[in-house]
């Protein structure tokens, strides 16, 4: 298992913090485990203005499992960030991020990549 700071680094843009977590090249097991270690991460940090960015370039991970996990981190992030930007799904977890979207009442948006979504995360 990588240490959290593998997984968590900060970007500064437009003198804000965006909380990059990368999760590419997790797979099922290993996937679950790091997204409970972050979330564990983002409760300890409490809530601030800072926003969240969530990579998960896991398109060959188990499509269920990823797509519980974003719903799961939805609802845990909920209360620390406005708004979540998903980088690197398939088509059939951008369509599950709809919904997510939709029921989490938390800004939950598919990107193709970070420079397309760091406008949209400090709006």
């Amino acid at each position: 298992m990588d240490s959290i700071s593998n997984i968590t680094n900060w970007i500064d843009y437009k003198d804000k913090e965006i909380l990059y977590l990368d999760y590419s090249g997790k797979m099922d097991d290993e996937l679950k485990e790091a997204i409970t270690e972050v979330n564990g991460f983002i409760r300890s940090i409490g809530k601030n203005d800072n926003l969240i960015l969530v990579d998960v370039r896991n398109s060959s991970a188990n499509e269920k499992l990823t797509v519980d996990a974003l719903k799961e981190n939805a609802t845990i992030v909920k209360p620390y960030a406005k708004k979540v930007a998903v980088i690197g799904v398939t088509h059939a977890q951008e369509v599950i991020l709809t919904f997510v979207n939709m029921f989490s009442g938390l800004g939950v948006k598919p990107f193709k990549n970070i420079e397309e979504a760091k406008e949209w995360l400090i709006e």
